[in-house]
């Protein structure tokens, strides 16, 4: 019998697109419904109602979330690094232009913003030097960059891609300034991770096929299968970059966040530490080095 099976993501990742054209997750017993969210709070909400069985989403949100009484837990992490580009109007020409500038976030203190104050900061924009705007997920602030109401924002697969195509820039990549910043990861509440654990397994073991798929087969019958799944060439190439060695996290990706939260100041009350973010149960396997 195939029982539904509900992720709730951004942008469907490359491991899910390659189970689901492939047939990996109807082998497991299971019809995965996409559902696409608009922000980190919405899919926090379903997360913690049930509404949906996983999600897939950064790291960092756990930190927050779970200050505040939530029992998420990583599951699965599928992509080595998280292949952001910061993108920008095409009259920036550098990150000294966005000195006042307003920048488009899914939420200002928590997933990717966190990452951005750090590496602005590092190039010599402290946070008061420009203002961040809540936006909403990837695809929102896709929008809100073609509407020119922000200068810049955060972009990953495909959407970067679509926005250089239309003659926006690419000021910075997270995986060439922060190479232990961990890829997205997939998230389980309490229900889906006891009661609806047999499920989780199955989905993970289809996930977990497509990562082997994508290491074993040659590039270019990848990219074929990601384009039917809406990739473009460039962000195809992406994913080649970030096929994930394991689908077990590696602490000095989860010790990363929680440092850069620490110097910046961001560090909530009751923040779990890198063990607490982790459930390995359903796959068996421990965090990684």
């Amino acid at each position: 019998m195939t029982v539904c099976f509900r992720q709730a993501v951004f942008v469907p990742p490359p491991v899910c697109v390659v189970a689901d054209e492939l047939g990996f997750f109807a082998h497991t017993g299971l019809e995965v419904e996409t559902v696409l969210i608009e922000s980190s709070t919405d899919q926090r909400d379903r997360l913690l109602t049930d509404d949906v069985d996983v999600g897939v989403t950064a790291i960092d949100n756990l930190v927050v979330w779970n200050s505040r009484g939530g029992d998420l837990r990583v599951v699965a992490e599928i992509e080595s690094t998280t292949p952001l580009r910061l993108v920008a109007q095409p009259s920036v020409r550098g990150l000294a232009d966005l000195r006042g500038a307003v920048l488009g976030v899914d939420a200002p203190d928590n997933g990717f913003a966190v990452v951005l104050r750090h590496l602005l900061g590092q190039h010599g924009l402290p946070p008061d030097a420009y203002e961040f705007e809540p936006v909403g997920g990837v695809r929102e602030r896709f929008e809100a960059l073609r509407s020119r109401s922000i200068a810049a924002t955060w972009l990953g697969p495909p959407l970067d891609e679509l926005a250089r195509q239309e003659g926006f820039v690419s000021l910075l990549a997270v995986e060439d300034e922060v190479p232990d910043f961990p890829g997205q990861a997939v998230v389980a509440g309490p229900t889906a991770r006891q009661a609806g654990r047999d499920n989780l397994a199955r989905y993970l073991t289809a996930l977990d096929r497509a990562r082997k798929w994508l290491h074993a087969t040659e590039d270019v019958q990848i990219v074929d299968v990601l384009t039917r799944g809406g990739y473009g060439p460039a962000s195809a190439r992406a994913a080649l970059r970030t096929r994930p060695a394991s689908l077990a996290p590696a602490r000095a990706g989860l010790e990363c966040i929680l440092t850069m939260r620490d110097k910046l100041g961001m560090m909530p009350d009751r923040a779990p530490g890198a063990d607490d973010m982790y459930d390995g149960s359903p796959l068996g396997l421990e965090l990684r080095p």
